[in-house]
């Protein structure tokens, strides 16, 4: 059913009525003047109706990812109707508003929440079905506690983060995705309050690549948003690109679509011009398109020292540690389950044999972690492959997305003022697949958004509502639990596993044992040093 909005900014607005909320769908918050060019600011839609019942095009990246991501949830939901990706008209995002009394309530000024997918910077969008905020605003208002909920879209691989000597000269910047997402945020700011949302009342949340682009965002001087959750990946998970990496990436992608021969203008003008869907189909998958430094959006490298310390660095400022009052970090108890599809298991055969040659190689300064490092997760030369491919992403977890959590719980101000909160999801996944009964990637969004909850057990779906509630109180201003305070105790939420018989606690302690984790990692983090072995497990990814 459309429903008719007068927003006070943009006019007359055409929604549609999903059970008990209102969606936006495809409001476009930027223009392009061309595909690589810096995203500006939309504020008018023109004098007539905007129809926003129906999803905006989504930035161009692979048109069937979503299937590769529901094989990673091992489940899948019906999927709506999207246009064809596009170059200049995919910086739409979606708003989704309560109905309380049966309305919309411009003068509600409601908390907010913004979504940043995830996709590893090169595939997802904002309309993907488990991402859909419809069953939690609901359940928002079912709590009397009711919440807006906004989905983004951002540029993706080659145009969202290619860059080089010769595009910046010509005035093209690094890091598009980066700038695009700060733009839907200024106009969100400017505009949420037409449909209800507190502009003062932000919480900006996102998962995997997302997670890291949220606290990306701390890097901010301006106050970007009042509360951020990020979830599955945080700026620790790999590290931005060097000048000269992106540099070798762009030359890579120019070779493959056979212009290194010409000029630097020839060249700007036909990446401006060919067909974008070359701009995937053809960059090579050697050729990485991430993160890259930039001296603006990403400024510096981060590694452990310097997100676990409480003294700021001049080497990689993060001001969001004055102006952010809350942060919250939350991981699965497998969510490196995602490397097995991102290069791990191209390296079987003989997965056991490879990764102890590099973890001794990559750590020749520490040979004692090594060996403590290969007897605690039980690898040897004799290990099968598939038992030894669990191990390693188990390991892959610990040092890519446990420590991490508690580095930034270390260095965060754990005042007042600047909370942190932390919580560990334990659910196992309850459908048939590789991964089934494992926290894995991914999972946890699916249950935090409430869009399986009729695929779940009475025991999984108490899971998946305590954690939506928890959520929903984060987002209105409210501690869900008490945040970590200083002290050296890493007190956290638990989610699951139901199958034991448990739905949520609060682990005062944060000890590894009672929050479902290993403190192996802790042990090695304390024999070599954290970001030594965190080089010792990427180094292993990219194949050395």
């Amino acid at each position: 059913m459309i429903t008719d909005f007068e927003h006070a900014q943009l006019g007359q607005l055409k929604g549609k009525h999903v059970d008990g909320v209102v969606q936006f769908r495809g409001l476009k918050y930027a223009s392009l003047e061309n595909r690589l060019a810096p995203p500006q600011l939309v504020t008018y839609y023109g004098s007539g109706p905007t129809d926003a019942s129906n999803f905006g095009p989504p930035p161009v990246s692979p048109p069937m990812a979503i299937h590769q991501e529901f094989g990673f949830i091992q489940q899948s939901l019906p999927l709506p109707d999207v246009p064809s990706h596009s170059d200049l008209e995919g910086l739409n995002l979606n708003v989704t508003v309560p109905l309380v009394g049966g309305a919309i309530d411009p003068n509600a000024k409601l908390p907010v929440y913004i979504f940043v997918h995830g996709g590893g910077f090169a595939v997802g969008s904002s309309w993907y079905p488990h991402y859909d905020p419809a069953p939690l605003i609901k359940l928002s208002v079912e709590k009397r506690k009711p919440i807006i909920g906004i989905t983004i879209n951002y540029r993706l691989g080659a145009l969202g983060f290619m860059t080089s000597e010769e595009l910046r000269k010509a005035g093209f910047k690094a890091n598009n995705g980066f700038h695009d997402q700060r733009v839907a945020l200024k106009w969100i700011k400017n505009f949420v309050g037409g449909f209800g949302g507190d502009p003062e009342e932000i919480t900006v949340c996102g998962e995997s690549a997302g997670g890291l682009s949220v606290t990306a965002l701390l890097f901010s001087e301006e106050p970007l948003m009042k509360r951020c959750l990020s979830t599955g990946g945080a700026i620790l998970l790999f590290k931005p690109l060097t000048t000269t990496m992106a540099e070798s990436s762009y030359k890579s992608v120019i070779e493959a679509l056979g212009l290194a021969n010409k000029s630097p203008e020839e060249r700007i003008e036909a990446l401006l011009t060919l067909p974008y869907d070359d701009l995937w189909q053809k960059a090579p998958l050697t050729a990485p398109m991430s993160p890259v430094l930039d001296a603006e959006t990403f400024p510096g490298e981060p590694n452990f020292v310097t997100v676990s310390s409480q003294t700021d660095d001049g080497s990689f400022p993060m001001p969001g540690r004055k102006w952010c009052a809350s942060l919250m970090i939350g991981e699965s108890a497998l969510d490196a389950s995602i490397l097995a599809w991102m290069g791990l298991e191209a390296q079987n055969p003989g997965i056991a044999s490879k990764f102890i040659e590099s973890i001794k190689k990559t750590l020749s300064s520490h040979p004692e972690a090594a060996t403590e490092l290969l007897k605690l997760y039980d690898i040897t030369p004799s290990t099968n492959d598939e038992e030894a491919l669990l191990s390693i992403l188990r390991f892959a977890t610990d040092i890519s997305f446990y420590a991490p959590s508690r580095a930034f719980a270390q260095g965060w101000p754990k005042t007042e003022e600047n909370k942190f909160f932390m919580y560990h999801f334990n659910e196992g996944n309850p459908w048939d697949g590789r991964f089934k009964g494992e926290a894995g990637h991914i999972l946890d969004v699916a249950f935090l958004f409430q869009n399986y909850n009729h695929l779940l057990n009475d025991q999984q779906k108490a899971v998946a509502k305590a954690y939506g509630e928890d959520f929903i109180e984060f987002v209105n201003g409210n501690d869900p639990w008490p945040p970590v305070k200083a002290g050296g105790k890493f007190g956290a939420r638990v989610y699951g596993p139901s199958r034991e018989g448990m739905t949520a606690k609060y682990v005062a302690s944060g000890d590894p044992e009672e929050i479902g984790r290993r403190p192996h990692v802790l042990k090695l983090g304390e024999m070599a040093g954290f970001d030594a072995v965190l080089e010792g497990f990427q180094t292993f990814l990219r194949g050395g």
